[in-house]
């Protein structure tokens, strides 16, 4: 009976934890939903209009190009960016509440958001490319496109995102506690932020494609 007990008392503040992050991450995917939609959809857009238009390419490699331009080169990191400006504010008033213990919570939350909004940012994209594109078969264009995604870059890409947000969080977090506690102006700790989180976002997207998954450009998903 008493290891029942304890056993119940250790779910108790696990299964707790777990629900902040799972309410948070709900909040946090709602405020960036719409602005992600958005980006994916002129992202996808323009670049199969550029590359089909005054590049004159076909609509196949067009769309190579925005699956490309997504899942290696800068789908995450511009993901990671506008969800960075976005929830600055919540995580500032986390911060303000909490203190230190803030990231406990809001770390995990944006690391789950960020794969979440990279699938989203991803779709959009590829409904705004398809869209663009001048042939008139829509659906022989979504079927030779949904062949030409990988499983293994769309996963890489996610876990990108994910690992960028989650970072990025944890480090503003702990800037914004220093800041707070030498009485600095929120807003300018927020306008900070932005700043310091774009210079650790490119260094996060270099160490990545330099050490943890070098890119290889030669590789089109086909």
């Amino acid at each position: 009976m008493s290891l029942r007990l304890d056993c119940v008392d250790a779910i108790g503040p696990a299964w707790r934890t777990l629900a902040t992050v799972a309410t948070l991450a709900e909040r946090q995917g709602e405020r960036c939903g719409g602005p992600v939609i958005l980006a994916g959809l002129v992202l996808g857009l323009g670049v199969v209009q550029l590359a089909s238009g005054p590049l004159a390419q076909t609509s196949r490699f067009s769309l190579e190009l925005l699956i490309l331009l997504v899942l290696q080169l800068v789908g995450p990191m511009l993901l990671a960016l506008l969800a960075l400006a976005l929830l600055l504010p919540r995580w500032l008033e986390r911060v303000q509440r909490l203190g230190t213990l803030a990231w406990r919570s809001s770390a995990p939350a944006a690391a789950a958001v960020g794969v979440l909004l990279m699938l989203l940012f991803f779709v959009a994209a590829l409904c705004g490319g398809v869209l663009a594109t001048p042939r008139a078969d829509l659906v022989g264009e979504v079927r030779d496109l949904l062949q030409g995604v990988l499983l293994r870059d769309l996963s890489r890409a996610c876990l990108r995102a994910g690992v960028f947000l989650g970072l990025v969080c944890l480090w503003s977090q702990w800037r914004l506690a220093r800041g707070l506690r030498l009485q600095r102006d929120p807003g300018l700790l927020v306008s900070d932020q932005l700043a310091e989180g774009l210079v650790l976002l490119l260094l996060l997207k270099l160490l990545w494609i330099t050490v943890v998954d070098p890119l290889n450009l030669s590789t089109i998903p086909r």
